[in-house]
């Protein structure tokens, strides 16, 4: 088994799906998974739990891509895992902080506005501008921002597509952000 190329291995595990198979392409790039977690999560334990997390999410998606070029593929498989693990993991204690620097990155409103709104004000805004919002995008941007999920979770969870939940998030940001400014400039002309 050893002499076949990824190819080849790739060919025989999508027809009988037998894990040696898999086991056989992996093995040799699992020192290269190993660094690539080791550069993103810093942590020896998790790095080789993802290793193996890794290996079980390739027993589902092997056979549902056509796959030229398994090194590069893999890697790219696990740097999205590390991102996707770095996300749901995060250890900050306000769930608004990811959102205002989104957000707030091309906005004209502060440079950074959680610095800057130390009484809540902005969170009350922000508030009552996700409540306008329609009820599609509120739903999406809530479970991306706030529950930390990724597009395929939220999508799954709401039975509806991929593409569709992106283009909520990116519509509910823009229409939070031009709302967010709008209540700035009516709050600094009553000033």
């Amino acid at each position: 088994m050893g002499k076949l190329s990824d190819e080849e291995l790739i060919s025989i595990y999508c027809k009988n799906h037998d894990p040696e198979i898999l086991g056989t392409l992996y093995k040799p790039y699992m020192y290269l998974v190993y660094g690539v977690c080791m550069k993103y999560l810093k942590n020896r334990e998790d790095s080789q739990d993802a290793v193996m997390q890794i290996f079980e999410v390739l027993v589902k998606d092997i056979p549902r891509f056509e796959i030229r070029n398994f090194r590069s593929w893999l890697y790219g498989v696990t740097r999205n895992y590390c991102l996707m693990y770095l996300r749901r993991n995060s250890k900050q204690k306000d769930s608004y902080s990811d959102f205002f620097a989104d957000l707030f990155m091309e906005s004209t409103v502060a440079s950074h506005p959680i610095e800057e709104e130390t009484d809540g004000e902005l969170f009350e805004r922000l508030k009552a501008c996700m409540e306008k919002l329609k009820e599609e995008q509120r739903i999406c941007v809530e479970h991306f921002y706030y529950k930390k999920q990724c597009y395929k979770e939220i999508a799954t969870e709401l039975n509806i597509g991929e593409q569709k939940v992106k283009s909520f998030i990116q519509n509910g940001k823009r229409n939070l952000k031009i709302c967010l400014e709008t209540k700035e400039i009516i709050k600094n002309a009553k000033n």
